[in-house]
């Protein structure tokens, strides 16, 4: 079980529903929940013996489901709508505990995630202006229609992450890795790309508006259609004679390398 459904109020906050669901999952997981058995074990002790057979049934105590529901109350009666001051009521680790998790359209704004593993996780529509992602594990994470705005990502993994039609504008991306990125109509005005790897990434569309792109590898790139006027590249960008030609067109400025 990865996600769960229809179980809160429908008015319920974003920010209250994924940590909410993401704190049932786990607990859920704690409790190994299965249909009827946990485990079944067939041994040989011999070949002149009859096998034995046990079953491990599950034995999920009252005292958790108590402690999950005192939990999910403390939640559901809080006065914060703060993603970190949630999680904390509900005793998640920021860090660790939200790789894969469902987010869409929480508020995350400003909030500290610097090295946090959230591999996966979907954030679909998530406001994350100015939040401190360096460092972090943001491989195959879902951040379509996202807002970074203003967001620290240097050093981070997005690799393979789904990053279309986001808000990168004035984002710190230095050293990021972008490998097989989805950046199609992705605003990149203005933020800073340097040293980024952005090797066989889709940024058909993309506005990279006085990006700064010195240091970066565009090696098989998709940059159809992009909008690059005041955006400052190096001439070993890892670029065709054609797409340098193309960008220069735009308005980009090529640096001597």
């Amino acid at each position: 079980m990865i996600e769960a459904e229809r179980l809160w109020p429908h008015d319920i906050s974003p920010n209250k529903h994924g940590v909410l669901e993401r704190r049932l999952i786990q607990e859920l997981a704690a409790f190994k929940l299965q249909p009827y058995l946990s485990r079944v074990e067939l041994r040989y002790s011999s070949l002149d013996r009859e096998p034995s057979l046990t079953q491990y049934e599950i034995d999920a105590s009252e005292t958790g489901f108590d402690r999950l529901q005192e939990t999910i109350a403390r939640v559901m009666d809080a006065k914060t709508d703060d993603f970190t001051e949630l999680a904390q009521l509900a005793e998640l680790d920021l860090l660790q505990d939200f790789a894969g998790a469902k987010l869409w359209g929480c508020n995350l704004s400003g909030v500290d995630l610097s090295g946090a593993n959230l591999e996966g996780t979907k954030l679909r529509g998530a406001d994350l202006c100015d939040a401190d992602l360096s460092e972090a594990n943001l491989r195959g994470v879902q951040l379509g229609g996202a807002d970074l705005s203003g967001a620290l990502l240097s050093d981070a993994n997005l690799e393979r992450a789904d990053l279309h039609r986001c808000s990168l504008a004035l984002a710190n991306l230095s050293g990021a890795n972008l490998v097989g990125a989805n950046l199609t109509e992705a605003n990149l005005s203005n933020a800073n790309l340097s040293d980024a790897k952005l090797m066989g990434a889709n940024l058909s569309g993309a506005d990279l508006h006085q990006a700064g792109l010195v240091l970066t590898d565009l090696t098989e790139t998709n940059l159809t259609g992009v909008k690059v006027e005041g955006a400052r590249f190096k001439k070993d960008a890892g670029l065709s004679v054609e797409i340098e030609q193309m960008l220069k067109a735009g308005g980009a400025i090529f640096e001597e390398a």
